[in-house]
Parts: C-alpha cells; structure tokens; sequence
C-alpha cells in the first residue's frame, strides 16, 4: 500500500515525484507506471516513469506512437478521476493487433499487455494515472483497481499543488529575466538596506565594485561622501507614511556618478525598498533599430537621434559623421517631419522615454 505522505512529499518535492511512479507500481504489483499533468488535456507538463522503459524509450512514444495509444483513446468521453482496468474496454484481440504493440513494444523485446488507469483532475490541473503489467501476467483485479482509486483524490491534489508551484516559479523567473533585461541596476531591499533579489545589471555593479558594495549582505555605498545620503534615502523609503521616491548620486572612481532612484513598495504585508541606479554613460546597441521601426527613419536619420539623445551637439554628430554640417541640419528636418515634432528638444525627450536595454556582449 502507497502511503498518502509519499504522494503529497511528492508535491514540492522534485525527487520524490520522479520515484512516486515507480512506488506506485510496487503498490499494485505493477511491473511498470507513469504519472503526469499538465495544465489542460493533452498537455503533459511533468512526467514521472517507473523506470522499466528508458527514457529514449519513452521519447519514442512521445513523438511516434501516443495518438495511437489504444488505452489513452478508451479514456475519451469517460468521467474524470475513476480508473479502470482496460481488459473490458480494449479487447485482447484488438491491442494485439495495434501499431502501438506491434511496432513499439514487441520490436523491443517487451510484452507490455495489461493497463489499469484514468484521468485524474483537480482544479486546473488534468493528469493521468497509468499502470502495466505483461501479456503473461495476471489481469489487474477489482481490489487493485479498488487500491488506486483510493488514492486519486489525493494525485489529483497534488498534481495541482505541483501546477501552482510551477506557475509561480514560472512567474518569477519571467519576472526576473525582465529585469535582467533592462538596463539599469534594479535591487529590491528589506527594510534594514538587506538585499532581496537584484537583476543582472546590478550584480554586475556589485561585482564592479566602483560605487556600491556590501557589508554583511546589506547595501552600502563605497564613497563615504555618499553613504550618509544612501543611509537616509534608505530609511525615509523605509519609513511606514512614505510616499515619495528620492533620488541620490553614488560617485565612482572614474566617469560621471551614478543615478540611484529610490523608492518604497508593499509585498503583501512587507514593506521593501526599490533602489534603480542608472549608469549616464550606458549603451543601447539596439536602440537605433528600434527607433527606425517607430518612425520610419533611414539607418544615417536614426544615428542622428541616437546621437542627439545621447546630449551630443548637432555638430559633434557632424564631425563623427564625416558629413557637413548642413547634410546633417537637412536630415534633421526629415527627422523632425517623420516624428511629427518641432525642435531637438522634443525629439531628445520622446527618445528619452524609450526603455534602454544592455549593450550586447
């Protein structure tokens, strides 16, 4: 008998959903099972094997021969969370004589013949529970079939447990790859300056070292000009009535001070701090294909927006561009026809609301 705690180990436990098929198997005197779930019928998110077929085996079956497994098709129309022994439902005669048997069991020297199983369904998870035996053992009884059933309440609830916890894994590593993609050292705080979680950006400024450091896991600021304004920042974020951001600059050892932006956030019933330090001198390689596809600029126009944006001088643009002067004030005026505006400084501020994405390596 499967215990129930091997079940719900199973639920946030990633070994001991990979072994519970094959415990299940050993409850039944099956010689082989397979688990999974998915997040709608059909799919198959997570699978556990028993292990009696490898898993090249089993890739074989995924691509090749699941539309013509005979068992899976007499499950179509039946009600959820009951199993069966298929003996009743698909005749000896006709699994003999399938695709399934023929060209995928026998060819590799198995008799794999008997199937006790069902769909399992709890929430919006949808699963499936599967257990085999060979052509020369006995058929599954009404008391293993009965065994089983007892336990699909508690399969179906943990394949929707798994399914929540996946989802928000999910949602957080997409939130984190977000993150990872902009450009700006993004760090989320507790409180007391502890770092939660930080972007790709920021650990690199924390490896860099040039401006901010920890001290025994918490935030700090290299220059001491800076530590006492960072400290305050910090604490008037962290206080319970704030309600503003605040802004600091971290100096470093060479090039213009960073642009740390702070501000405080709820988490549930947690506060934490926001803390977003931008580097004036970053690069954003994929900026000028982005702004021709907004506004339908040639490649040398979408230079020239580029470079104005960056608070280069039109004719500083000039000279790198190996142009005249007035070449460049003409395409300025196309410039300024295609992004329907006025003046540079319009032009600057539109390009300046774009989200900066880290050069490419």
């Amino acid at each position: 008998m499967i215990r129930t705690e091997d079940i719900y180990d199973a639920a946030a436990d990633d070994d001991a959903f990979a072994r519970l098929a094959a415990l299940l198997a050993e409850a039944a005197g099956a010689r082989s099972a397979v688990l999974h779930w998915g997040r709608r019928p059909g799919d198959a998110t997570e699978i556990s094997y028993s292990g009696y077929f490898t898993a090249d085996q089993m890739a074989v079956y995924d691509e090749e021969f699941q539309d013509d497994d005979l068992w899976g098709g007499a499950l179509d129309g039946r009600p959820s969370n009951r199993v069966w022994a298929f003996d009743s439902m698909v005749p000896d005669s006709a699994y003999e004589g399938s695709r399934i048997y023929n060209e995928w069991i026998r060819p590799m020297g198995d008799d794999t013949f008997r199937c006790l199983g069902g769909v399992v369904q709890h929430g919006e998870a949808v699963g499936h529970v599967g257990l085999h035996r060979g052509r020369t053992q006995r058929a599954f009884d009404a008391r293993e079939v009965a065994m089983v059933q007892d336990q699909v309440g508690h399969l179906g609830r943990m394949f929707d447990i798994r399914r929540k916890l996946d989802r928000a894994v999910h949602h957080g590593r997409a939130l984190h790859a977000t993150l990872d993609l902009l450009d700006h050292a993004v760090f989320t705080l507790a409180t007391d300056g502890l770092i939660v979680a930080s972007n790709r950006t920021a650990d690199a400024m924390l490896r860099t070292g040039d401006a901010l450091l920890l001290r025994r896991r918490r935030i700090a600021a290299r220059d001491p000009r800076d530590e006492a304004r960072l400290f305050s920042a910090l604490r008037a974020a962290a206080a319970r009535d704030a309600t503003q951001a605040s802004a600091i600059a971290l100096h470093r050892e060479r090039g213009a001070p960073y642009m740390a932006s702070i501000a405080a956030i709820w988490t549930g019933q947690q506060r934490q701090i926001v803390m977003i330090v931008t580097d004036p001198h970053g690069r954003d390689a994929s900026l000028a294909d982005r702004v021709r596809a907004l506004y339908g600029l040639t490649a040398a126009e979408a230079d020239i927006v580029v470079g104005l944006a960056d608070g280069k001088a039109v004719e500083t643009v000039a000279q790198e561009r190996a142009v005249s002067l007035a070449t460049v004030r003409s395409q300025l005026k196309a410039i300024y026809l295609k992004m329907d505006v006025t003046r540079q400084s319009e032009l600057v501020a539109r390009i300046a609301r774009l989200p900066r994405f880290p050069l490419a390596d």
